[in-house]
């Protein structure tokens, strides 16, 4: 090859990579403006308007962030909120990933159907999935009654007292979210190199070593996003204690959950400054812990 071939080739390439660049910028582009309207804009706008008096049209400072932190619901809403959260992330870790990794060691076609009915009632069911468990957790009409009445349950309002609201919506949220996340991980561990099970099971490991010990630290990103994303949107529970009233008046919660408290704000009193400047803490506090995750656990990091 001549001197001159170099500088040709270089062009070239150059050229491509221009070309391969501009084609995921274009792939990318319906993403990206449909971010900016719902993602971006909502958050700047909502940051915005919190510092303002929506109801007499003026500027407010930092009262409506005063006004929310003086209200006497938000310490237990607070309260109700991180316990639902705690338990529904360390249910959905440990529950998904262990579910994920016994698929993985059966058959392939057998798997696929298993994470298949695992996936299809939250998929299916998800705008109805109050009513539905308001159902099952009756033991008057439960096909599951004979076993709320060996707890000594005999109505939902004593499953409700037993049991607890947190712990209820935890559940309803796991069977919700749990399929998608079984399929997510199962894909994460099919993509495995098959060459380095193969040399754990040569060399003896069994089982449960080739799992917790190979597939495990391999893995640790996905479980790490799906820990993430479930954070977030825990914090943002609304649907599941708006909805409770549905089984009567003694289980209706109106302000149980931080997202219901900025509802009470928006539409009871009309005060969508205020609502505004909860929404935004909200969002401040999910961002900041999942950047903590993100560095503490160098989640980008290549290996």
């Amino acid at each position: 090859m001549t001197q001159t071939d170099d500088p040709i080739r270089a062009r070239a390439e150059r050229r491509l990579k221009r070309r391969e660049t501009l084609a995921s910028y274009l792939f990318l582009a319906p993403y990206l403006v449909l971010l900016c309207m719902f993602g971006v804009f909502p958050v700047f706008y909502a940051f915005g308007l919190s510092f303002f008096d929506t109801i007499e049209g003026a500027f407010y400072g930092l009262a409506n962030y005063q006004f929310i932190l003086a209200d006497f619901r938000l310490p237990r809403a607070t309260v109700n909120v991180l316990s639902f959260v705690v338990q529904w992330v360390t249910l959905t870790v440990l529950g998904v990933t262990a579910i994920s990794l016994l698929l993985d060691d059966i058959a392939r076609r057998a798997a696929t159907t298993l994470r298949t009915i695992v996936f299809l009632p939250g998929a299916l069911i998800s705008s109805a999935l109050v009513v539905v468990w308001l159902f099952i957790l009756d033991p008057l009409v439960s096909p599951f009654g004979p076993v709320l009445g060996l707890a000594g349950w005999t109505s939902l309002q004593t499953v409700v007292a037993g049991v607890g609201y947190a712990t209820i919506f935890a559940v309803m949220a796991f069977f919700a979210t749990s399929g998608g996340w079984v399929v997510v991980i199962g894909g994460a561990l099919s993509s495995l190199p098959v060459e380095v099970k193969e040399a754990a099971r040569v060399d003896g490991a069994k089982p449960w070593q080739l799992a917790l010990r190979i597939k495990l630290p391999m893995i640790w990103r996905s479980i790490v996003l799906m820990a993430i994303l479930s954070f977030a949107a825990g914090i943002q529970i609304f649907v599941e204690p708006q909805l409770m009233g549905l089984a009567g008046a003694q289980f209706t919660q109106s302000d149980w959950s931080l997202n219901q408290l900025a509802f009470q704000y928006a539409f009871r009193m009309g005060d969508f400054g205020a609502s505004a400047a909860l929404s935004t803490v909200l969002v401040g506090i999910s961002l900041a812990i999942a950047l903590v995750i993100i560095f503490v656990t160098k989640f980008y990091k290549t290996d």
